[in-house]
């Protein structure tokens, strides 16, 4: 059994905490004023509907509506949070809504 003494254990996560940093700023760092680019920003206009599409539907692909609670543990939130951001256009709002609502719903009904 090899146990790492106290020193070694912060170095481990200092390592990890430098590569992390370092992983995140290397985009901004790398493209610097191309981010400017029309098609990066277009990624980036386009790439969080686009991923918030991909979450939705692997949330409801094993989905079985037949058996209780019939999927409305998943469906009534997933309503909820759509109509609160159509009607306040506020996505952190909404998806915490939705959220919550789950939560209840996860804990009262199942």
């Amino acid at each position: 059994m090899n146990i790492l003494s106290d020193a070694h254990a912060f170095a481990v996560v200092g390592v990890i905490a430098l590569v992390t940093l370092a992983l995140r700023t290397a985009p901004f760092v790398v493209l610097g004023k191309s981010a400017a680019n029309g098609y990066l920003r277009h990624l980036g206009e386009k790439m969080p509907t686009g991923v918030m599409v991909l979450l939705v539907m692997y949330t409801l692909k094993d989905l079985d509506v037949t058996v209780h609670p019939f999927g409305l543990p998943k469906l009534v939130p997933l309503a909820l949070a759509a109509v609160m951001y159509v009607k306040t256009d506020n996505a952190l709002l909404s998806i915490g809504g939705g959220v919550a609502l789950h939560m209840v719903l996860v804990n009262g009904l199942v």
